[in-house]
């Protein structure tokens, strides 16, 4: 199985958890990167710069992603054991 193949497998399988497209593909985005910002995350997912913030937020709100508020922020996905 390819990288992309194991990607897209984890973020269907999100998306059968309960979370939609975009917010699937950032969780499998930082769960690759230590920490990113929206650009990183966006050139890594696809998805559009403007909706990772959005997707980011809700993740968020689940506790699976943490928010530093700088300038630019930075996001992590919070590991599995905490």
């Amino acid at each position: 199985m390819s990288t992309e193949d194991a990607l897209q497998e984890a973020t269907e399988v999100l998306q059968q958890l309960g979370l939609k497209e975009y917010e699937a593909k950032c969780f499998v985005g930082l769960s690759r990167l230590s920490t990113g910002t929206a650009k990183q995350l966006s050139e890594i997912t696809d998805v559009p710069r403007t909706r990772v913030y959005d997707a980011v937020r809700v993740l968020e709100a689940q506790g699976l992603v943490e928010i530093q508020h700088s300038s630019p922020q930075q996001f992590r996905a919070v590991p599995l054991d905490e």
